[in-house]
């Protein structure tokens, strides 16, 4: 009986500990993650700005639209392009809005405090990326339809 108690003092023992080194880690490794991500998605930023220009090139010259394709309803398109062209800079605005808000510097908080903050970060970079990522994948699919 007393093996069995002395084994069970060993693993909650081991537990603790085990937990305990989970929650110990370091700011600097979750801040590295979160600006590794973020370089991932800037990656994707060149190709918003492309769908962009292209967009707004198309706005510009409907009347050319019209005669490379005679049966586009150029009204419906240029609401189409408006809207994606709002959509985009939307996403755009997102990922500045979040630049300018994060703060790297963490002096004065806890290892503790930093972790979450930067978990927190992380989350919301996630949610501008999924953006990024639906706002390109509409305007490419749009864009095909007019081989550009």
């Amino acid at each position: 009986m007393k093996r069995i108690i002395f084994i069970a003092f060993i693993v909650i023992i081991a537990a603790a500990c085990t937990q305990q080194n989970k929650d110990t880690t370091d700011y600097k490794a979750v801040r590295d993650e979160v600006m590794k991500f973020h370089d991932v998605v800037m990656g994707d930023h060149s190709t918003l700005v492309n769908n962009q220009m292209k967009l707004d090139t198309l706005l510009k010259n409907l009347s050319g639209l019209k005669i490379k394709f005679p049966d586009v309803d150029t009204l419906k398109e240029k609401q189409a392009i408006t809207e994606m062209l709002k959509n985009l800079s939307k996403a755009e605005d997102e990922m500045n809005d979040w630049m300018h808000k994060f703060e790297p510097d963490v002096t004065g908080k806890s290892n503790e405090v930093a972790v979450q903050y930067f978990k927190d970060e992380r989350k919301k970079i996630e949610v501008i990326d999924s953006l990024y990522k639906q706002e390109i994948k509409l305007s490419d699919d749009y864009l095909s339809k007019f081989k550009k």
